[in-house]
């Protein structure tokens, strides 16, 4: 073989060779994309009980700038930590959930599956999960949607609250939804008014 012809085959044959060595990394992406693993040492800070408080109003937005609110609805105050935000930005940040009162607005298309028992599906596997149980609070929003927690540690935590039925006599004010907060809580604070919502009322 003469030199140019075997420089030829040298240089294809790395080629080759460079295209099957990246065929691994390409196999792997899709696992770098995946949720992280729970660690229990992010969330043992959130397990004991503190001296903060928080207080505010759960409540999704109609069209007409109406609150809809849910007496007794679960108002639930989540950690934050590398699980947790990778299952929020999943799930509630971007999700694909819309509300009835989207609908009526015309504001999104209407989506695949009922707006309730698409939001509840979003928060089921968060919170059966057991490891979780011990650090995620629950209280129960009072007929005009205001809760309270009290004894609170410090850090930062999602206010998320599953709003399956309004309370109204209207359509409009029977609208499904997740209303939604992030709230930085320093040591001993007590943090007031605070507004839990799905975010169309540009208060979030």
């Amino acid at each position: 073989m003469r030199y140019p012809d075997r420089l030829r085959f040298g240089f294809v044959f790395f080629i080759l060779l460079g295209g099957l060595w990246s065929l691994p990394g390409q196999a792997l992406e899709p696992v770098s994309s995946s949720p992280p693993p729970l660690n229990e040492k992010e969330l043992l800070p959130y397990k004991l009980k503190g001296h903060g408080s928080l207080a505010g109003q759960a409540f999704l937005s109609s069209p007409s700038g109406k609150g809809v609110t849910q007496a007794g609805v679960p108002v639930h105050l989540i950690p934050i930590t590398s699980y947790t935000r990778s299952w929020f930005d999943r799930h509630i940040r971007t999700s694909s959930c819309g509300s009835q009162s989207d609908r009526a607005s015309g504001e999104s298309a209407p989506p695949s599956r009922p707006p309730a028992e698409c939001v509840h599906d979003s928060l089921v596997p968060l919170l059966a999960e057991k490891r979780l149980t011990p650090y995620i609070r629950t209280t129960r929003a009072n007929p005009t949607g205001h809760f309270w927690f009290t004894k609170i540690p410090a850090g930062r935590y999602y206010i998320v609250s599953l709003i399956e039925g309004g309370a109204g006599s209207h359509q409009e004010e029977r609208a499904a939804g997740i209303a939604w907060l992030l709230v930085d809580l320093e040591a001993g604070a007590k943090e007031t008014n605070l507004v839990v919502t799905d975010c169309k009322s540009n208060l979030c």
